[in-house]
């Protein structure tokens, strides 16, 4: 199901809108969309993304969710109440928010011939992240990342590397299928602390590092049912310049 663009249009935003903001990484984001009339016969709720295609982002029958059309991104990440047509509440919980699910999200219902148009919510996804500086010819750096101390056995950390291109710079386990996938530009440079699991520190050094190196770093780290994601931004300074002077 595709919401028609021209009635969307049509909407004054600033009467409908409201902005949520949450912290990547959380459990979950609830998206607030309240309805006080009465529903059509065979009324459909519908969630969409404009800008994403397709723009589907939970559907609502009356006899259930209907997420055959939805966006892969959203797959097993959305649910409404089971009774929001009873109670006008259509809200929907969106799971484990990323960076890249910030945008702007429409709520509205239709008779499948009509689309009135309830809500538009811009989510804010902010990415808790650090700024590390190291100097040319620095031996090394450390990539801070910490957890509550006492990781589960069967944790696991992930460091990448989201651009130019999306890279592995460090697993463990080294059984993981992604540690075949670390990028040859880390290989043999990089190391973690051995007794991260008992003190809970996943921070990262990364050796001889160069003008390459600077930019974004992401610590993943997964425990039990739990992801905990943390931004380090390296900034390569030449001698001479720091960036904070």
């Amino acid at each position: 199901y595709t919401l028609n663009p021209h009635l969307v249009s049509s909407v004054s935003q600033h009467a409908l809108g409201g902005v949520v903001e949450v912290n990547e990484g959380a459990e979950s984001v609830l998206l607030p969309c309240i309805y006080s009339g009465t529903p059509p016969e065979d009324p459909l709720l519908i969630w969409t993304r404009s800008d994403l295609s397709p723009n589907s982002v939970h559907l609502r029958r009356e006899n259930g969710d209907d997420l055959k059309n939805q966006n892969q991104r959203f797959r097993g990440r959305t649910s409404m109440n089971p009774d929001a047509l009873d109670t006008g509440n259509f809200s929907l919980t969106l799971r484990k928010p990323e960076q890249d699910d910030g945008g702007n999200y429409s709520c509205s219902i239709s008779d499948g011939r009509e689309e009135r148009n309830l809500k538009h919510i811009h989510l804010k996804v902010k990415v808790d992240q650090q700024e590390v500086e190291v100097t040319e010819e620095s031996d090394s750096v450390v990539l801070p990342c910490r957890t509550s101390s006492l990781l589960p056995e069967d944790s696991s950390v992930e460091w990448t590397r989201p651009e130019p291109r999306s890279m592995f710079i460090y697993v463990f386990p080294n059984m993981s299928k992604h540690f075949a996938q670390q990028d040859r530009l880390y290989s043999c440079r990089t190391e973690m602390n051995k007794d991260f699991l008992r003190t809970g520190d996943v921070s990262l050094t990364l050796m001889y590092p160069t003008h390459r190196d600077d930019g974004r770093y992401v610590c993943t780290v997964h425990r039990d049912q739990d992801v905990l994601r943390h931004t380090v931004v390296l900034k390569y300074v030449k001698k001479g310049q720091s960036i904070r002077s």
